[in-house]
């Protein structure tokens, strides 16, 4: 698949990595967090896109604080796996605190529930087959998508796998064990030249992490 264009675009107070895939005329956007929905506006402008699509990797605020002016601004439809939708409701965005108070959820509409995307789950997205791997640890519902793009992987990594590191595991609905599972599950059924566009940070491949993440070390 030819002229798929990756566009990282850091928003808000984590530097969260929202990524808008293009083919010049169709786009997706991944993880729209606080201040996206300007970034995204400007870039389909500037490109002549029309969004088809809104992919959430998980549902921490950071990846989900502008989904309700993108879905509003586009009428797009968006994907997330149903065991994050507990993030998107109006109690829990209202009792966050500090992290809440950063991302100003006060003046947040809630966003429309997105539809379930499930393990194994292929979104078609400019083009190009992505397949849902459920990876939960940082969050219940994190998902890692793949895709091909010109013989060569491509994965929406969220806040599984980092350079050089991996998310949290000590926030609420966090589950260190789940994670250990997943990062098992990650390096036996990527491939180590799949690139890793992840939710915080530089771009890696699944290789790389394998050989110099401390956190892999015990599962390879």
């Amino acid at each position: 698949m030819a002229n798929l264009t990756v566009e990282v675009l850091p928003t808000g107070p984590f530097e969260t990595n929202c990524v808008l895939l293009h083919d010049g005329a169709d786009a997706t956007v991944v993880d729209p967090g606080m201040g996206a929905a300007d970034l995204v506006a400007r870039a389909v402008r500037d490109h002549g896109l029309s969004v088809s699509g809104i992919v959430l990797t998980h549902g921490h605020i950071d990846h989900v604080r502008d989904l309700a002016r993108v879905q509003g601004a586009y009428g797009a439809p968006s994907y997330m796996h149903p065991a994050d939708t507990v993030f998107l409701q109006r109690e829990v965005l209202d009792a966050m605190g500090p992290t809440g108070e950063a991302h100003d959820v006060a003046s947040m509409d809630t966003p429309e529930v997105p539809t379930p995307v499930n393990d194994g789950d292929v979104l078609s997205l400019c083009g190009v087959d992505f397949t849902a791997h459920h990876m939960p640890g940082h969050s219940p519902g994190s998902v890692m998508f793949r895709g091909e793009v010109d013989g060569r992987g491509l994965i929406l990594g969220g806040d599984v796998l980092f350079r050089g590191g991996i998310g949290r595991t000590d926030l609420p609905f966090s589950e260190p064990a789940a994670m250990v599972e997943s990062l098992g599950r990650l390096v036996s059924v990527f491939d180590d030249g799949d690139t890793v566009v992840p939710g915080h940070g530089p771009t890696t491949t699944v290789g790389a992490e394998k050989k110099q993440n401390g956190f892999l070390q015990g599962v390879v």
